[in-house]
């Protein structure tokens, strides 16, 4: 098999955010219908208007307990308000008002969240989002989608994007990892960063996957990925890369939604969303909690080698070659973007300051077993 070139998209720090960008001008898409009325405070009354016309089903009930919930979060709801008014956000909200509305919709990231723990998770999210990554970037992931992975095998490209997710999944995480085959989606992972007492972890946080599915129609595309990436599934690459993303960011445990806590659960879905989320974390090592989520460190060490029948062995240790090379990649491209950051920033400090590179490096990463 020939050699595979693989490498992060090459992001200069402090360059337009137009640049490396997916579709900048659908950058005011969300599932949360926007309004045009201009300002920056976000009032209750208007926060209740924005939620009222989103083209959701609400019934008396559940209008009476979200507006109870509302007044009786409104600290919450402050803090939200002054994080939203930093910059890259608040031109983004601008845009998007239903933006900084998302947790007040019910089953927000998954089904059984109270309002309170919705409200610590879209905090939590976007209050470390801000602290780790540089302003250029972070646009860059709000407004589109920035390549963290790519891979070119013969005529073929595959690539794992992260953006924020687009209708219809914009209510099932604050992050959307993307593997894209010749730049179509085949397959895409929602994930948020969350504060562990949401899921009863005794970690400070975790990453929360809450999404973890396939595109309809694309089978031929997701058989292409499999043998280029030595993966019996797309979801080996993109757990793969939010391994990675964990790394840069100090995070030490994953966690996943359970079938019946998936946003869009259905009594007749319930075979296939078994397979897809329950047996799929439990095959991987995955521990189930008393709580329901699927738990694990990172990074997930999975099935000892050992415990393989001989035949397939040696291609478990392609897979797993293969996944550790994509976790580094992720982790690298994320760790020298923020380092990169943190050094632009101190060169007014510093009269000698050390010279970094303008852009990142691609790495150049080969096949396992090649």
């Amino acid at each position: 098999m020939g050699e595979i070139q693989g490498h992060p998209i090459r992001l200069a720090v402090g360059a337009s955010p137009e640049v490396s960008l997916k579709d900048p001008s659908n950058a005011t898409e969300s599932g949360l219908v926007a309004l045009s009325e201009p300002g920056k405070c976000f009032g209750l009354i208007r926060s209740l208007l924005i939620v009222a016309r989103q083209g959701i089903k609400w019934s008396p009930h559940q209008i009476l307990g979200e507006l109870w919930r509302l007044f009786t979060n409104i600290d919450s709801r402050r803090e939200i308000v002054s994080l939203l008014r930093l910059q890259p956000f608040d031109g983004i909200v601008q845009n998007n008002p239903g933006l900084a509305l998302k947790y007040v919709v019910p089953n927000y990231l998954a089904r059984g969240f109270t309002l309170t723990e919705r409200v610590a998770c879209f905090l939590h999210h976007y209050s470390r989002m801000y602290a780790t990554l540089p302003k250029s970037v972070l646009r860059q992931i709000l407004q589109g989608s920035a390549t963290i992975y790519e891979v070119i095998h013969g005529d073929n490209r595959f690539a794992i994007t992260l953006g924020l997710p687009r209708p219809p999944f914009d209510r099932e995480g604050e992050l959307f990892l993307s593997l894209q085959v010749n730049d179509g989606v085949v397959f895409n992972l929602c994930f948020t960063i969350v504060p562990g007492w949401v899921v009863k972890s005794q970690a400070v946080e975790v990453l929360l996957i809450t999404r973890l599915q396939g595109r309809k129609g694309c089978n031929s595309q997701i058989r292409l990925a499999r043998q280029s990436l030595c993966d019996y599934s797309p979801r080996g690459p993109l757990l793969a890369a939010l391994q990675g993303i964990a790394n840069a960011f100090g995070i030490y445990e994953v966690e996943a939604i359970c079938a019946k806590d998936q946003r869009f659960y259905r009594k007749e879905t319930d075979a296939i969303l078994r397979r897809s989320y329950d047996d799929f974390f439990a095959h991987l090592g995955m521990v189930r909690t008393a709580a329901g989520f699927y738990s694990s460190p990172v990074p997930i060490e999975g099935k000892p080698l050992a415990a393989f029948k001989r035949r397939y062995r040696s291609r478990a240790k392609k897979r797993r070659a293969m996944r550790r090379q994509i976790q580094l990649a992720c982790a690298t491209f994320l760790r020298g973007v923020t380092n990169q950051a943190a050094f632009s920033s101190s060169d007014a400090a510093n009269p000698n300051p050390v010279r970094v590179p303008t852009e990142l490096a691609p790495s150049r990463l080969s096949h396992p077993g090649t």
